[in-house]
């Protein structure tokens, strides 16, 4: 599986508006063939894949889809049109596929181990991560939102991230309130609230700490460059 992304400036620059399609597995040997191409990736290009997938997340959330939900969509650039159900795996193929992005073997409607799809399909490539925080437009999963002894059950899109109390903002796709933004801290992972600001969405039934994202997280994952410390 590899991960296609349409740079549309490389494309109206070097192919005069004709749709240039690069395959970016972002492993040693395909950076080797751009390299050799004279095609490479740079840092400015990587930007506006995030801003893409922020500005598609916001979209989509602005659109006020219900959990599950059929929606069929038109892509902004090559105007396909594309079905999808807005469950949390559905929601994350819908932005991403928006931002000219694939990463999933399936794009359409994915069942209910699309989180695990997405998992298996970025952890081929060595971009899961947990111990640093995210990018925006990385991909943010956890566990147990649906029993307590399930991984990988829900996903979200990264679109902000405090730097200073290291609040992580996402929206996903609830069970009961569609598309909503959701936060972590895993700085105060037993907090809910601090300073009367939500710094720990719940993710599941029944309260407590053990329903916060905090203690759901399992990891993040890019498709871009893992962040450093």
């Amino acid at each position: 599986m590899r991960f296609y992304i349409v740079i549309l400036s490389l494309f109206m620059i070097l192919f005069n508006s004709v749709s240039f399609t690069q395959t970016y597995g972002y492993d040693k040997e395909y950076q080797k063939k751009l390299e050799e191409s004279g095609v490479e990736i740079n840092d400015t290009q990587k930007q506006k894949v995030r801003n893409d997938i922020n500005k598609w997340a916001n979209f989509y959330l602005d659109k006020h889809y219900q959990y599950n939900e059929k929606a069929t969509l038109t892509h902004p650039t090559s105007k396909e049109k594309k079905t999808f159900r807005f469950d949390c795996s559905g929601y994350v193929a819908a932005v991403y596929w928006a931002s000219n992005i694939a990463v999933f073997e399936k794009q359409a409607i994915l069942d209910s181990g699309g989180v695990k799809t997405i998992y298996a399909t970025l952890s081929k490539y060595k971009k899961i991560y947990k111990d640093v925080l995210p990018n925006v437009g990385d991909i943010i999963m956890f566990d147990k939102t649906t029993s307590n002894d399930k991984k990988l059950t829900h996903a979200g899109i990264v679109i902000e991230v405090d730097k200073e109390d290291e609040t992580v903002t996402y929206i996903h796709a609830s069970t009961s309130k569609g598309l909503i933004i959701g936060y972590m801290n895993l700085k105060y992972p037993d907090l809910a609230r601090k300073d009367g600001k939500i710094i720990n969405s719940a993710l599941k039934r029944g309260g407590g700490v053990d329903s916060l994202a905090s203690h759901c997280f399992n990891s993040y994952g890019t498709i871009l460059d893992i962040p450093e410390e």
